[in-house]
């Protein structure tokens, strides 16, 4: 049997959940639960879903060793169940930043396990370190290839003249592969206006990040995890050789699942 194979076969039952965030959405997640008390929160970046990068390995790997996880859709999830009340939108950190308290909360307070690890891949990643820059009760957190220099990230993906687009035009309709939406240049500047360094020096030296990244990453280089790992204070970088953005291959998905699985129980 392949080894693909096997992960497929040993990839655990997972429980749909939902709960409410703040704004009243109502939004979908998969609960592994092992019996344990302890949980990792498995967060997704953008144009993305949470049965995406390796998710569902990840959540196979805690499951053999005890650990449970839970990953849920943000409103603006692509192909999702989660509920979204309005527009698509890309720089609305601060709400997804809002949707991971409000899921540390639900595990918490309803479910009444303890969230031991936030994990953010992507734009999840630059959402786990506002996160962690601003909640210190998860004490461990997962940085995976996430996104640390926003300006010239979304410059090089929507082009260099975009910023005078939208002074001039205010808005841009876009046709993806998943659907259409509206650029906004508000919506725009939320992104590349982050304060990602500020972030990294404000998360207290009590929550430890790993800072995790493929080297053969196209999408955001692994120097930007080098960046955001010199910044904060308890923090580790390591490089998985060969992986790309979505650690896609059989063995990068392996790797990152175990260095993931390390780090939590360590």
């Amino acid at each position: 049997m392949s080894a693909a194979k096997e992960t497929e076969a040993a990839e655990p039952e997972g429980r749909e959940l939902t709960f409410t965030n703040s704004r009243g959405e109502k939004l979908v997640g998969i609960l592994v639960d092992t019996g344990s008390t302890d949980v990792v929160l498995l967060c997704h970046g953008y144009v993305a879903n949470h049965g995406m990068c390796q998710f569902p390995l990840l959540a196979a790997e805690l499951s053999a060793a005890g650990v449970s996880s839970f990953r849920f859709d943000h409103p603006c999830a692509i192909f999702s169940k989660s509920e979204r009340r309005g527009p698509f939108l890309m720089g609305n950190h601060e709400e997804e930043v809002q949707d991971m308290r409000d899921a540390v909360d639900f595990l918490q307070g309803t479910l009444g396990k303890r969230v031991v690890c936030l994990l953010g891949h992507s734009k999840g990643g630059t959402n786990a370190l506002m996160f962690a820059s601003r909640h210190h009760d998860v004490p461990k957190i997962v940085n995976l290839a996430g996104r640390f220099k926003c300006r010239d990230g979304t410059l090089q993906r929507f082009g260099a003249d975009i910023l005078d687009r939208l002074a001039a035009e205010k808005a841009i309709p876009r046709k993806e592969s998943w659907g259409e939406w509206v650029m906004t240049e508000q919506d725009f500047l939320n992104r590349v206006n982050l304060d990602t360094e500020g972030m990294a020096r404000g998360v207290p030296p009590s929550v430890r990040m790993l800072c995790l990244h493929g080297t053969a990453d196209r999408t955001i280089p692994w120097q930007e995890s080098e960046a955001c790992a010199a910044l904060v204070p308890s923090s580790q970088l390591v490089l998985v050789e060969g992986a790309d953005h979505n650690f896609t291959s059989p063995e990068a998905g392996r790797e990152m699942a175990r260095r993931v699985k390390d780090f939590v129980l360590s």
